[in-house]
């Protein structure tokens, strides 16, 4: 049996929520994905240059992405909330 501390969970989740909101964090999540992007002389495996170049593409685009996420958040756009967490919501107060 797995023994979850609930209270922990639940501030753990709203760390995280409150943490996805700041835009240095999705900044961070690209370049993450810009390092893990494959680079010439680095020990490759038996991945063939095709396949390489697929994961280049892969880790590039989603680093532009979280940046273009970066850039809404700091231009103060709200992320739409759907209508199912607002009754959640108002459940539970």
């Amino acid at each position: 049996m797995i023994s979850i501390d609930i209270d922990h969970f639940r501030a753990r989740v709203l760390q995280d929520a409150l943490t996805e909101v700041l835009p240095d964090y999705w900044r961070n999540r690209a370049q993450q994905f810009e390092d893990a992007a494959p680079k010439l002389g680095e020990f490759h495996g038996n991945a063939t240059s095709e396949e390489l170049r697929a994961r280049w593409r892969e880790c590039k685009t989603t680093a532009q992405a979280c940046r273009n996420h970066a850039e809404l958040l700091e231009a103060g756009l709200p992320d739409h909330i759907t209508d199912e967490v607002t009754d959640v919501l108002e459940e539970v107060a």
